[in-house]
């Protein structure tokens, strides 16, 4: 049975190394801080007393041995009171050091030596004082003890030096180790977390552009991949459900065609009379039959080219196109339309326009589909501006279409291409099933370019789509 870790878990383990690292680098710390302070201490507590209170007893041995053969030789009350006093702070010297001595500091044993010589040879004192011999070896003693002592100290700031740089290597190591697991840690959420969520916001963004075919892989055993497998279930659903409207649409459409086409022909025969005379009454309203059935089945037409689209799965035969005579078809389908609304269509041919790939029949269906929209949303007595534009260091022609309508609101520009979608103003006063833009972007992504739209900058807005140039162009510019 494999365990699964979840992204809380995993999360977890990470903040559990991270607070080893630190909580473990602070018990190092205080440990070698620990050291420094004791090792301070014995400097403080030990070392340095001794060695002021070796020097005063060497100064009061000397006085002792001084003043007792001077009053020897001066015999004056003075010297031997300066011997006594001497021979007290002597001793209360030495008891001090004696005092000092343990286990946990313990001192140089010439000091019970010294503590013990000089009890036993100044029993008598003043009366009877020591040789100079003994003298001289007390001094000496004193002065060795003196040295030991110093050395102790020596090798204290020496190994506080040495924790010192200990504590900080220590330091910089916690440091490092934090670095690199925070470094780890980042590449182990970039994998667990970051991938698969940009794995699902591409997801996301198909499903938003009616993509339901691709698939989100997420082979990790957490929430995530919990999470793409639910998506894949949503994503295959949807599919499910945008196949039976598309096939339902196209069935309709098809059954829809026949007696559509037997009633417009039905209707056609009577205006032109093969059934008998008829009045101008009677003409008028069958002309609004005759338009209305051509309006139904324009919209069927732009049904059936939906599910033929989506049927086809984007399979083209392109082949090479001049763009200027599209332009000039397309200005000539709809002058009249432009008539109507009082739009006047202005072409911006390239005299030195590439050939572009693509099928005629198809490209012209989006410049008719997007010059259709601008006149329609267009003011009267405004233009509507069709442009080729050429970059020469771009494998791809440009196509432009400009009006002055109102643009499109900002919230509905990522909606405009959505099959059905109509803008929210114009859905009660303009006839359509939005399916245009959305049958251009097939199209146009078929043919391997793209398609977008911006708004102007003083009024109205502007579509672009491109098609790539003929292999001819793209070597004569390379």
């Amino acid at each position: 049975m494999k365990i699964k870790f979840g992204i809380t878990s995993k999360l977890m383990m990470l903040f559990f190394v991270l607070i080893f690292i630190f909580y473990g680098t602070l018990l190092v710390l205080y440990v070698n801080v620990q050291k420094l302070m004791q090792t301070s201490q014995q400097i403080i507590s030990i070392n340095n007393q001794v060695t002021t209170i070796s020097k005063g007893m060497l100064d009061n041995l000397i006085s002792m041995d001084v003043n007792h053969k001077k009053f020897n030789l001066l015999k004056k009350q003075v010297y031997l009171n300066y011997f006594k006093t001497a021979n007290k702070n002597f001793c209360e010297e030495l008891d001090k050091i004696i005092k000092l001595d343990s286990r946990k500091y313990p001192l140089a044993g010439q000091w019970q030596w010294i503590h013990q010589s000089f009890t036993e040879n100044t029993t008598n004192a003043p009366k009877v004082w020591v040789e100079d011999n003994l003298m001289s070896k007390w001094i000496e003693t004193i002065s060795n003890a003196r040295k030991d002592n110093q050395e102790k100290i020596e090798q204290a700031l020496i190994k506080i030096n040495d924790l010192g740089r200990q504590s900080v290597r220590n330091s910089l190591l916690g440091l490092l180790l934090s670095i690199i697991a925070g470094i780890l840690g980042a590449v182990f959420i970039s994998k667990s977390m970051i991938r698969p969520i940009k794995k699902l916001k591409h997801g996301l963004n198909n499903i938003s552009n009616d993509n339901y075919h691709n698939f989100i892989e997420i082979n990790s055993k957490d929430e995530f991949s919990e999470l793409a497998t639910a998506f894949n279930t949503m994503s295959r659903q949807l599919k499910e459900n945008d196949d039976i409207r598309s096939d339902f649409i196209a069935i309709l459409s098809h059954e829809i065609r026949t007696p559509l086409s037997s009633i417009r022909e039905s209707v056609n025969m009577i205006i032109e009379k093969v059934f008998g005379p008829v009045n101008d009454n009677q003409k008028k309203f069958l002309k609004i039959a005759s338009s209305e059935i051509n309006r139904i089945n324009d919209l069927l037409d732009h049904l059936l080219d939906v599910s033929m689209l989506e049927s086809n799965s984007g399979k083209i035969t392109p082949g090479p196109i001049d763009p200027n005579l599209l332009l000039k078809e397309v200005s000539n389908s709809l002058i009249s339309k432009g008539k109507i609304n009082d739009v006047n269509i202005r072409l911006h041919k390239l005299s030195d326009a590439p050939m572009v790939m693509g099928v005629k029949k198809e490209v012209i269906q989006v410049l008719l589909n997007i010059v259709y929209n601008a006149i329609k949303f267009s003011d009267t007595n405004s233009f509507v501006d069709i442009y080729l534009l050429n970059q020469k260091n771009n494998n791809e022609l440009t196509f432009k279409i400009s009006d002055q309508g109102p643009g499109v609101p900002e919230e509905e520009q990522p909606l405009i291409f959505k099959k059905y979608y109509r803008a929210k103003k114009m859905r009660n006063n303009m006839d359509g099933v939005g399916l245009g833009l959305s049958i251009s972007k097939r199209i146009i992504h078929a043919h391997g370019g793209i398609i977008y739209m911006e708004n102007n900058k003083d009024k109205g807005c502007s579509f672009f789509f491109t098609l790539p140039k003929t292999n001819e162009q793209i070597i004569k510019q390379g």
